[in-house]
């Protein structure tokens, strides 16, 4: 079982990016109550940077189902899922389980591709 902890963690991240992508597309989710959060989230909105967001958690969101790119999408997500902890834990604490339970599936499922992420970490690598 914990063998497959890994692919588990990569599917439920590539459901929560998903829908998270579907739901950016088809308008949901309103404002928090917070007037500093409402303020982020407007600026995401109005300097259209929430479109490049949702771009890429559909993407990512797919390659972490499909299993195609998966090294590279949580690459490519990890960005993401710092500032949806900023935004969980400092203007939306209401929601902080998700700032536990995003890094938490991220590290899992990148433990999965441990050895394909060992060049990222080298201070100065061979060139190859």
């Amino acid at each position: 079982m914990l063998a497959k902890l890994p692919m588990i963690s990569r599917i439920l991240l590539g459901l929560l990016f998903l829908a998270s992508g579907i739901g950016k597309l088809m308008g949901a989710g309103g404002l928090p109550p917070d007037p500093a959060a409402q303020s982020f989230v407007l600026a995401l909105v109005n300097s259209h940077l929430i479109s490049i967001v949702m771009v890429v958690e559909l993407v990512g969101g797919a390659a972490l189902l499909t299993g195609f790119f998966a090294p590279l999408a949580l690459v490519v997500l990890s960005p993401i899922v710092v500032v949806i902890c900023w935004f969980h834990l400092t203007l939306d604490a209401a929601k902080w389980p998700m700032a536990v339970v995003l890094p938490v599936l991220m590290f899992t499922a990148a433990h999965g591709y441990r050895t394909l992420y060992v060049p990222l970490l080298q201070a100065r690598p061979s060139k190859g």
